[in-house]
């Protein structure tokens, strides 16, 4: 059933196989679904037109960018945002659209914590444990310093209204999208709600999100909060 006023960005880097694995149970959602690459090479392209729906190209700076793009080429107000690979849920989307459309919230966010995972290699790898681990600290402390109760602060797949999304001004062009969209939804007081949803298992290719990045997420949550304790004393 194609849901109303629904755009759905499907943000991708060298995944043609993995987009070609859901691609057309996400077009049963809506009659607003694109692409966004960086310039990859490996079909994704061409897979786009096999089967009729928009491919734009970002401007190969992360995913940040590749996000505003897909915000600018929406043609509804209403955007979820899918990992290219196949790592999200789609049956969760329409739960994601109602209270997106139908309750009015501005930003929905999806929770592998409380949802779970069926990243194996999370469960076996030393350096899967430490990416797990890793980012629940990430999560603690977004919520000690902001006064939060996220579960999860860095799992990309998230509903937004488009006007919101604009509003927010971000300019963070990597993976420090997810937490610099959450401390700016914080500061201006936008309505999100969070929502348990399942990580399914990558079938090909290999997650982009490099270990250490651990490191730079910390350290934009230091930035954000002095920045934020800063605007708290000047207002």
């Amino acid at each position: 059933m194609k849901l109303k006023e629904l755009s759905i960005a499907i943000i991708a880097k060298k995944e043609k196989e993995n987009i070609e694995l859901f691609l057309h149970e996400i077009l049963e959602y809506s009659d607003d679904v694109f692409v966004v690459d960086s310039n990859s090479n490996d079909g994704t392209k061409e897979l786009c037109s096999k089967f009729n729906i928009r491919y734009i190209n970002d401007n190969n700076l992360g995913k940040g960018d590749a996000q505003r793009v897909a915000a600018n080429h929406a043609k509804y107000e209403n955007i979820i945002f899918f990992d290219g690979d196949g790592s999200h849920d789609h049956n969760d989307i329409p739960r994601m659209y109602e209270i997106l459309y139908e309750k009015d919230t501005d930003c929905v966010i999806t929770s592998r914590i409380t949802g779970g995972s069926l990243d194996v290699i999370s469960n076996i790898s030393f350096i899967g444990f430490l990416r797990f681990t890793g980012s629940n600290l990430i999560t603690l402390l977004f919520n000690r310093f902001f006064k939060t109760a996220h579960t999860e602060t860095l799992y990309s797949f998230r509903g937004i209204k488009k006007k919101v999304f604009h509003n927010l001004k971000t300019k963070e062009n990597g993976f420090g999208i997810e937490l610099e969209m959450l401390y700016l939804l914080k500061k201006f007081n936008y309505n999100t709600k969070e929502f348990p949803s399942r990580e399914k298992l990558r079938k090909f290719g290999y997650s982009k999100l490099n270990t250490i990045s651990g490191i730079y997420f910390i350290y934009l949550i230091i930035k954000y909060y002095l920045n934020y304790v800063l605007n708290f004393k000047k207002n």
